[in-house]
């Protein structure tokens, strides 16, 4: 069976993003591109509920979908699928091979994370069953893993399989540097759109050796995220630094009601409103980067810093389904502005790479509730300020929560941490059609149809 790639020792996958600026006919192409990948995701689908169809009504069980068996299909039946309605030409000699096979292979690892999300053993939300894309609903993006894919000499082009060399807005010298001295290879290219920009992603296995050089390898402190403050940082005795939030949705947020007010009172699809609606887009796009800037050089100072970082296991996602309280709205607009969870996202891989450890402490940890110098846990402790009715100590809610955060280790509480040090090995998944369903349920179409998992 296929294995995910797996770096060698000393080496690790990181991503590495720059903005394209193509020509007009790479515009074309690269469009083209999209609608390509969106073909052979549909076929697919199509093809994995025929199947299932076809087991209602004969009772024949077939052998699993597989992204291998799917691609062979999809070779064998290109030449009648990929047909000009109008002029009857075939088109898919045009499109990198590799734009189909990433198609056929989202709809497969679709099929197999919706069946994994019905046995219980997909982390998170439950998945449905894939559905079709629609050119502008969908996340118009395809992935080269193999041919020419090159950052070339000058710093300012990448050289891709039939869309030719394509200039980029940022030097691409951090990575060039590695590649030129042997320290890291390309391992594949996905180009998407975001917004009104043709952002391309660069995977690389890079050598990238534990450093031990964190600055104060013997500090402990805890992290609490909120809204007021986007971060307290505590030692198990005191505050040692606050992160604001740049309320960067907040500050924005008349002029994109501005925007979205003059979108609506024009005409769908006229030129005035795809205007406004490309400037809705660039503001959502300003926003989002200076959030993820401020986070990422607050997380990069942690990561360096401190020999132990402790975070709460937030769950972020559950908070923003609160519905029917008055001005429920507002504070899930808040908690998306605060990015509560992307701190803790970030420093999960940073943290092994500058040698600290980090551990995140139990989802249900009173934190904020427990007085950090009697240790007695409060009935009502949502209050910014409040005091102990145990030892009258008066606490600031965010400051307490963080000073029992870097206590967490040696409090003693039910439930092991989770550890994402040095130590942490990167957990293997499966391939896409790879069958790791040891005593698992038998395979169910759309429609709930059980087929043999043999």
């Amino acid at each position: 069976m296929p294995r995910r790639y797996s770096p060698p020792e000393g080496q690790i996958i990181q991503a590495f993003t720059f903005a394209l600026d193509p020509t007009d006919e790479q515009s074309v192409q690269i469009a083209r591109f999209f609608g390509a990948r969106r073909k052979a995701f549909n076929w697919t689908l199509d093809q994995m509920k025929a199947d299932f169809e076809h087991y209602r009504e004969t009772g024949e069980s077939g052998t699993p979908p597989s992204f291998y068996s799917l691609r062979k299909r999809w070779t064998a039946e290109k030449e009648t699928v990929c047909v000009n309605d109008t002029t009857g030409e075939v088109w898919w000699p045009e499109v990198s091979k590799e734009v189909f096979a990433d198609g056929v292979r989202g709809a497969t690892d679709a099929y197999w994370r919706w069946q994994k999300s019905r046995s219980g053993t997909l982390k998170g939300r439950k998945v449905g069953f894939p559905r079709f894309k629609k050119r502008g609903k969908d996340r118009d993006r395809f992935s080269f893993s193999t041919g020419a894919m090159r950052l070339e000499a000058d710093r300012r082009h990448l050289t891709l399989p039939i869309l030719g060399t394509l200039r980029t807005h940022e030097n691409t010298r951090r990575i060039e540097r590695l590649i030129a001295l042997n320290r890291a290879k390309i391992l594949g290219v996905t180009v998407s759109r975001q917004g009104e920009r043709i952002i391309a992603t660069v995977r690389m296995s890079v050598a990238r050796p534990q450093q031990s050089g964190v600055a104060q390898p013997d500090s402990t402190v805890g992290i609490d995220v909120g809204v007021r403050r986007l971060a307290t940082v505590a030692t198990t005795s005191e505050v040692i630094d606050e992160l604001a939030n740049p309320h960067t949705l907040e500050h924005r947020l008349s002029e994109l009601r501005r925007l979205q007010r003059q979108r609506c009172r024009r005409t769908r699809g006229s030129r005035q409103y795809q205007e406004t609606a490309a400037k809705i887009t660039r503001l959502h796009a300003e926003v989002a980067n200076l959030r993820r800037h401020t986070i990422h050089v607050f997380t990069t100072n942690l990561a360096k810093t401190h020999g132990v970082v402790v975070v709460e296991g937030l769950d972020a996602a559950s908070l923003l389904q609160q519905k029917g309280l008055p001005g429920a709205k507002s504070r899930r607009r808040g908690l998306s502005d605060a990015a509560l969870g992307e701190i803790r996202r970030q420093l999960r891989y940073k943290c092994p790479w500058y040698g600290s450890t980090l551990i995140e402490a139990d989802r249900f940890f009173p934190s904020s509730k427990t007085c950090h110098k009697c240790g007695h846990v409060q009935s009502i402790g949502w209050f910014e300020h409040w005091t102990c009715e145990e030892c009258n100590s008066s606490h600031q809610r965010d400051d307490n929560a963080a000073i029992n955060l870097a206590r967490w280790v040696g409090l003693g509480s039910v439930g092991a941490p989770v550890k994402r040090g040095a130590e942490h090995q990167t957990e293997s998944h499966p391939a896409a059609g790879e069958d790791t369903r040891k005593g698992s349920p038998a395979l169910v179409g759309p429609n709930n149809s059980v087929r043999s998992a043999a």
